[in-house]
């Protein structure tokens, strides 16, 4: 009984750190921040410190960062005047951008540095902000299918990814979907992604087809963007 009583202390300790352990709770990792878009930056420009996404589009006048390209013409340009100024090109590690915009040559790349302006930047100061002393790190493109997509989402995040499919436009949604019938009606097992912006390129806009009631557009594109939050934001769309 002695010997009992003296092991009965040994015994509760034992029972209050297993019962500590099967409480602890793991901390979740935070989710990784959210990187703005060029068009996101211009919306609300705060001049300072910052990193933002875009297309880097370099000429021989020099390099700007911009939010979507104007693919279907002769000339390759971004769209709306959504860029930001960056002067002498930067020097990338890698310097292979992909070849289907000829030239001007345009990469992906996540950019930090100072963001000033309001002002008059580039050629015939056409840019009112400008990011000063970028630095560049090429984002590289993953050519994915739709379920590919939707099955890796978190793998994916923040990446950005090509993608083939049709595209379905109205007021309220814009969707890349795997399938569509006539008339634009989706599938009933198609697989779709949402789209964060409705391309822009006006070029994209002429070879697609519109419903009857002229409020959808819709037709086969190839779409490069950037995944986030589980929706894509557009940065090329080219028909196909």
């Amino acid at each position: 009984m002695v010997r009992m009583r003296r092991l009965l202390p040994l015994a509760l300790l034992l029972l209050l750190v297993a019962c500590a352990q099967q409480q602890t709770i793991v901390p979740t990792p935070p989710p990784a921040p959210t990187l703005p878009m060029v068009a996101e930056v211009l919306a609300a420009p705060t001049p300072g410190r910052l990193t933002v996404v875009g297309i880097l589009y370099m000429t021989p006048e020099g390099a700007a960062l911009s939010d979507q390209l104007q693919l279907g013409t002769n000339e390759t340009t971004p769209l709306d005047g959504q860029a930001i100024w960056l002067g002498a090109p930067p020097a990338l590690a890698t310097a292979t951008p992909r070849a289907d915009a000829a030239q001007p040559s345009y990469l992906i790349v996540e950019a930090s540095g100072n963001l000033i302006g309001p002002g008059t930047y580039g050629p015939a100061g056409r840019y009112r902000y400008a990011l000063d002393q970028p630095t560049l790190a090429v984002r590289t493109v993953r050519d994915l299918s739709i379920p590919l997509l939707l099955a890796n989402s978190t793998l994916y995040e923040g990446q950005p990814v090509r993608l083939q499919g049709q595209l379905l436009a109205s007021p309220s949604l814009v969707l890349l979907v795997e399938r569509l019938g006539a008339g634009g009606v989706p599938n009933d097992r198609a697989l779709q992604v949402k789209l964060a912006a409705p391309p822009r390129d006006p070029a994209l806009s002429a070879a697609l087809h519109t419903s009857a009631n002229g409020r959808t557009t819709f037709g086969p594109i190839e779409l490069t963007g950037l995944w986030r939050s589980g929706s894509l934001y557009p940065l090329t769309a080219i028909p196909r």
